[in-house]
């Protein structure tokens, strides 16, 4: 019948849509078919009477043919009227979805070392891998997978596709489930069967970044299209994490008749190790001023009580960046956690001379340990320097706070004090290292200084001039700003139109002087006791705050903080001020009172303190221990942003210190020109380095609507310590803007447990119906999938047989003409009518 089709249609045989099927779309029904073979069968026997009884001059055999001619002619047209058609039948075969889902956290990229030799000869015959790779652990898990997946030729990958379409979803934590193959490849139609197409299919790279392993949720994913799924392939290590139990969903899966084949991939063996996995240390530092140094071990299946950690020194060439043989400064004996875990190791260290230094944290060896090589890290170099911060202190009266700060920051040998007590007798000398006889009056005279400090300061002594001249300090010379507010002057200094340019400098916004004397009013009422004062937990590791690295000893030292008696009606921090401690028993609309906020103002760092009082801090410590580093803190963290000589043109900052890997860092900068104005250019390239050398070029973009203000966006793919710096255009050295440093660490979720978690894998697959296989088994999951084709079909509206192609048009209409010109020329022949 096909060939018959062929030879009708020609080249447009190729088109069928379907296997074709004759009907007679004018075929009587019932009774009226039978009624229709009778007049035809009359009409052909009228048609060979007549033909019987023509005259004799035509032979007997000539009168037959021409009856069968026009007999011939008879039944064409009455096949004409039943109207001939074609009708088409297309069955199409719906292959199921096979969903493979692989672990995309960070546990994948470890690289397992593989010191069995059995296990991996059966790895390398499973992977193509050579077994000297896999024992020095160098691919990583993400890697072993992919290899197994396509070795051959992706021969699993063709088969599979065979019985399905392979749907590839990486998946961590609940946040981040990715879809790489979203649909099937064929759109739902039959797939190819020739196992070398199917092969061709490439599987995209595992990425493994994600912060968490999330097996319920990646399950939740798939299982919503359960109606096209004939089974799920589970690619992990079994170390979940999520909130909620994935074998409620195995028990699910397999009540809908959908097995989970579990793929285990990673070492079992926890391995006896002892590794320092983090180090971090600030990047520069005042000679003859204390600085930590943190570093974070971590120890699995070690039974010992305790081990040696040794900190040592290293000189840096500043110009090959090469460090010298490190001598040993400090050394302690770190209590280990029973049953291992994170342990931290903090220094304290004090460098005598400037230069430049990197220090490595080095723990003993243990006994049978897998590696060895993470038993130290070195930090990224640190800058030890020997320059004075030069401070002008002012404060309109002696109170108690002025007397400590003031003498506190005289006697410390990394700062020139200069004093300026308003309510002083102008016949006695002013305090400090460098006595001053007046203030400054031009902003040369004020850009000596490095840092301006001023204690519920008196307004009578400063005019709008002096004002802009301190916004031009901060916003052209990077010069750092404190104000400390106080009962006495306060309300009326932040209130005067002359003085208006300290309410754009500081980094909170204050309400009219009607809004301050009713609050101050009704807080009045309370100065019998102490105001609740409310520590920000996420910035109490801002450079203010920090008085050791550990979070939770910091934060319990500030809770033996005095609260404040009094406070300074403050209604919000600005939108970008990091508000560092706020009073919780006066809240306003815009939410709690902000007491400690730090901002910044062009290039400078400023630092609001809406109450006073510190000084009863002194008694938390040992000799005022915490009193004093606070106001050292207050000091450095002002300076931090510029040179001590006043020249750099601006600086890059971080939201936070500390990251973990797949954060987002958010940074931005304040840039000026040459001339210290502020810059407008739309985008300025910056680099990010890490300690090991490595460089990222980013690009800063200008804020829209602003000007000096740029900002950029980077991922963190790498644990460590990372510095951006800046090369303005026009100047070969990133000395001119200050650099920003963060730190990243792995997420806490994935780095306390890494190893195969095999029994869970195993539940899994026995809920679910499925079955359990390791890397080397995998040639056996092809025949395991189950094949869950579904068939549909469809026949299409009936066509005309001569609207098929022009060569039935033309026989059916041309067939009929042909042969009464026939009849008619034998007739003419015979002479018959």
């Amino acid at each position: 019948m096909n060939s018959i089709w062929q030879w009708l249609l020609g080249d447009d045989a190729a088109r069928l849509p379907g296997t074709p099927r004759l009907l007679w779309a004018n075929l009587p029904e019932s009774w009226v078919v039978f009624v229709l073979i009778v007049v035809v069968l009359l009409i052909g026997a009228l048609v060979f009477w007549l033909y019987s009884r023509e005259i004799n001059t035509c032979p007997r055999p000539v009168r037959l043919f021409l009856a069968c001619l026009r007999f011939t002619v008879l039944l064409l047209l009455v096949l004409m009227f039943l109207k001939p058609s074609v009708v088409f039948r297309q069955v199409n075969v719906i292959k199921s979805n096979i969903a493979l889902l692989r672990d995309g956290s960070l546990s994948f990229a470890r690289q397992d070392v593989w010191r069995d030799p059995q296990q991996a000869a059966r790895l390398a015959a499973a992977t193509g891998i050579p077994v000297e790779e896999l024992s020095a652990g160098s691919p990583s898990r993400a890697a072993l997978l992919q290899s197994a997946l396509t070795r051959n030729d992706a021969a699993i990958v063709g088969q599979l596709r065979e019985k399905g379409s392979i749907r590839v979803i990486d998946f961590a934590d609940v946040s981040d489930v990715r879809v790489l193959i979203p649909a099937t490849a064929d759109d739902g139609t039959k797939q190819p069967d020739d196992p070398e197409t199917a092969s061709t299919i490439s599987i995209p790279p595992l990425v493994a970044t994600g912060r968490g392993t999330d097996i319920w949720q990646g399950l939740r994913e798939i299982l919503g299209e359960s109606a096209s799924l004939s089974s799920i392939i589970l690619a992990s290590d079994g170390q979940h994490n999520g909130g909620e139990d994935p074998l409620e969903l195995a028990r699910k899966a397999g009540e809908q008749g959908i097995p989970i084949f579990t793929i285990g991939v990673g070492d079992a063996s926890r391995p006896r190790n002892l590794s320092v996995t983090e180090l971090y240390v600030r990047d520069k530092a005042p000679v003859h001023e204390p600085f930590e140094i943190e570093a974070l071990l971590y120890a699995e299946d070690i039974d010992q009580p305790n081990v040696a950690v040794e900190l040592l020194e290293h000189n840096v060439n500043r110009e090959t960046g090469e460090l010298f043989e490190g001598v040993a400064i400090d050394s302690m004996d770190l209590a280990l956690p029973p049953g291992g875990g994170r342990v931290r190791a903090d220094f304290q260290h004090v460098s005598a001379l400037p230069g430049s230094y990197a220090y490595t944290v080095r723990v003993q060896r243990v006994d049978g340990e897998s590696d060895e090589e993470d038993n130290s890290r070195t930090s990224s170099p640190v800058d030890v320097l020997d320059q004075k911060v030069r401070v002008l202190l002012i404060a309109g009266a002696p109170t108690w706070e002025y007397q400590m700060v003031q003498k506190l920051l005289q006697r410390d040998q990394n700062i020139i004090l200069s004093s300026w007590l308003q309510s002083m007798d102008p016949a006695r000398p002013q305090e400090g290292n460098e006595p001053i006889s007046q203030l400054p009056t031009t902003i040369e005279e004020l850009g000596l200084y490095n840092v301006v400090m001023m204690i519920d300061p008196n307004p009578e002594e400063f005019d709008e001039n002096w004002m802009n001249m301190l916004k031009d300090f901060c916003k052209r010379k990077a010069g750092g700003l404190f104000y400390m507010a106080g009962p006495k002057y306060t309300a009326l200094f932040v209130t005067l139109n002359r003085l208006a340019a300290i309410r754009d400098i500081l980094p909170v916004r204050f309400g009219d002087a009607e809004f301050i004397d009713t609050t101050q009013t009704l807080a009045s009422t309370s100065h019998s006791r102490p105001g609740q004062m409310l520590i920000v937990n996420h910035n109490v590791s801002h450079p203010v705050m920090s008085f050791v690295s550990d979070y939770e000893e910091n934060l319990r030292l500030w809770k033996l903080m005095d609260a404040a008696w009094w406070s300074f009606p403050a209604k919000s921090a600005k939108p970008t001020a990091l508000v560092l401690l706020e009073r919780g028993d006066q809240i306003n609309v815009e939410g709690n009172q902000p007491l400690l906020v730090a901002g910044r103002y062009g290039a400078g760092n400023v630092l609001y303190m809406g109450f006073n009082g510190t000084w009863r801090w002194r008694r938390v410590g040992v000799r005022a221990q915490y009193f004093d580093r606070f106001w050292i803190q207050i000091v450095n963290f002002l300076v931090e942003t510029r040179s001590l000589q006043g020249k750099r043109r601006g600086l890059i900052d971080t939201d936070r210190r500390d990251y973990e890997l797949g954060d987002e860092v958010l940074l931005t900068a304040r840039v000026l020109d040459e001339r210290f104005e502020e810059l407008t250019i739309p985008e300025i390239p910056a680099m990010v380095r890490d300690e090991e050398g490595r460089v990222q070029n980013i690009t800063l973009k200008l804020l829209p609507g602003q000007t000096g203000e740029y900002e950029a966006r980077v991922m963190t793919h790498r644990t460590g310590n990372f510095k951006a710096v800046v090369i303005l255009p026009g100047t070969d050295s990133d000395e001119a803007i200050v650099p920003a440093s963060w730190r990243v660490k792995p997420p806490s979720a994935e780095s306390r447990a890494w190893w195969l978690n095999e029994k869970l894998l195993r539940e899994i697959a026995e809920a679910s119906g499925g079955r359990y296989l390791t890397l080397d088994e995998l040639d056996q999951l092809p025949e395991l999938v189950p094949r869950l084709d579904t068939t549909s079909e469809y026949t299409s509206p009936p066509r005309p047989v001569w609207d098929m192609s022009d060569r039935i048009r033309y026989a059916a209409f041309l067939l009929p003409f042909l042969l009464l010109t026939i009849e008619w020329a034998v007739r003419k022949k015979y002479k018959l009518l």
